[in-house]
């Protein structure tokens, strides 16, 4: 089963055209710290989508973040997000290496934070009492409640252990009573790839996962560029007959994703946080 996701966020978008209804004008708030191609293409996808939705999405570039300490980048996020017209907020990753990564995004206060990326909102979430998930885990708790897989007692095998997709997911499916085995791209995959039940993957580097066992579960969220195109960290074109179920790169979990996170938008308004 091959993972159509841009129908399935397209699926989602209906959804979240309802909710649009009950309010008037809506406005996120997106930085950008630094150029960078691969950043800038993933904003203008989040932007299309809020167009659908009709929410101005507008991008604010730092491009001299070299001359500016982290107090003045925070201070001058803190000035446009705080600003009652600003519904949402999100810091595109990665920020670059002089800035510590956990302080600019805590610059997003809790309830404009739709990247569930600041430290309250993921204590909240690490606690087991979470206002959102992060994306990442909304999409697989999407695909696992649109195609009625279980999770409790299986082999899961996630490959990475970022802070977008490793470290939530993980937690997520050891809560779901999954067994959960973190790797690193580095470690040695092929003592247990053929004995995963579920491979989740989001490392960023082509064909790392090669292998899996018959009727396996692959949700990649990797992504790199090779000659101008794109590919995920599964071998699609190798195991896409061995899975069960697939997720392609471009066109899998990227959508999804996207589409989460404006549900979350929808949800910190209606949750109304105090902080």
């Amino acid at each position: 089963m091959i993972i159509d996701g841009k129908k399935l966020a397209e699926e989602i978008l209906e959804e979240l055209k309802e909710k649009r209804k009950n309010y008037n004008e809506l406005k996120i708030a997106a930085f950008l710290i630094g150029k960078d191609k691969e950043k800038e293409s993933f904003l203008k996808i989040k932007k299309s989508f809020a167009e659908k939705l009709d929410i101005e999405f507008r991008i604010y570039e730092i491009d001299n973040y070299e001359n500016l300490n982290r107090r003045k980048i925070r201070k001058y996020i803190s000035q446009i997000v705080r600003h009652k017209t600003i519904n949402g907020a999100l810091i595109q990753l990665p920020i670059p290496s002089k800035y510590p990564t956990q302080y600019i995004l805590n610059t997003i206060p809790p309830r404009k934070d739709i990247d569930c990326l600041s430290s309250r909102l993921l204590g909240k979430f690490f606690s087991n009492s979470p206002v959102i998930n992060p994306p990442s885990v909304e999409v697989v708790k999407f695909i696992k409640e649109k195609y009625n897989l279980e999770f409790k007692g299986k082999i899961v095998l996630v490959v990475g252990y970022g802070r977008l997709i490793g470290k939530p997911i993980s937690h997520y499916l050891a809560k779901e009573g999954a067994g959960v085995i973190i790797l690193q791209e580095n470690n040695k995959l092929e003592y247990f790839l053929k004995d995963a039940d579920v491979i989740i993957s989001g490392v960023g580097k082509s064909r790392l996962i090669n292998d899996c066992k018959e009727g396996a579960i692959i949700i990649d969220f990797g992504y790199s560029f090779e000659n101008d195109k794109i590919y995920g960290d599964a071998d699609f074109d190798k195991l896409k007959n061995k899975a069960y179920l697939i997720t392609p790169t471009p066109g899998g979990t990227g959508p999804i994703l996207v589409a989460k996170l404006f549900e979350n938008l929808f949800k910190l308004i209606e949750y109304k946080l105090p902080f």
